[in-house]
């Protein structure tokens, strides 16, 4: 048996066997056209709508799941630099330089919150501003650490910069 007159004839049978529970009065399998592929029977024609609800079940709903753009474009900006961040430190880490270390593990920190928080912020969440909490907290610490070594590297700069104006949107969102 082809595989196609299996998967084809399975399930009549067990169609059939499953409301006759007798397996005597099988259908025989689908007819096979050597050399041409058989396409399915087109779905029949759907009536138009009738309501306005109906023609676009998407119609009222643009405020009830509006994503949160302004905090979606600092966590954003905070994740972009962040990772610029941490992967400087990492290198100058790896060349010996030690005093980076905080630097990095604050970085690697506030990354981890804020993409829970860019997650949260793309969608109506109940969660949004108890994540703002520790994103805030994580930003802040971040923030600081970053700003130890804005005037030697640039990326420090960047990522203080970028947490500076997430704390000032995630103390918007706490109120």
């Amino acid at each position: 048996m082809q595989r196609r007159e299996f998967v084809l004839g399975s399930p009549a049978v067990l169609a059939t066997t499953a409301c006759s529970g007798s397996t005597d009065e099988l259908p025989p399998p689908p007819a096979k056209s050597p050399g041409k592929a058989t396409t399915p029977p087109a779905a029949p024609a759907k009536a138009p709508p009738s309501t306005p609800a109906a023609a676009d079940p998407h119609a009222g709903h643009a405020g009830h799941h509006a994503s949160d753009d302004t905090t979606l474009g600092v966590a954003a900006e905070c994740l972009k630099t962040g990772e610029v961040c941490m992967q400087h430190c990492f290198m100058l880490l790896g060349q010996g330089d030690t005093s980076m270390a905080a630097c990095a593990r604050s970085a690697y920190e506030m990354l981890a919150v804020t993409r829970a928080l860019l997650a949260l912020a793309a969608g109506p969440s109940e969660q949004l501003v108890g994540q703002a909490r520790v994103a805030l907290a994580a930003g802040e610490r971040c923030e600081a650490e970053c700003r130890k070594h804005e005037g030697k590297h640039a990326a420090c700069k960047a990522c203080a910069e970028s947490c500076k104006a997430a704390i000032t949107r995630y103390r918007a969102l706490i109120g």
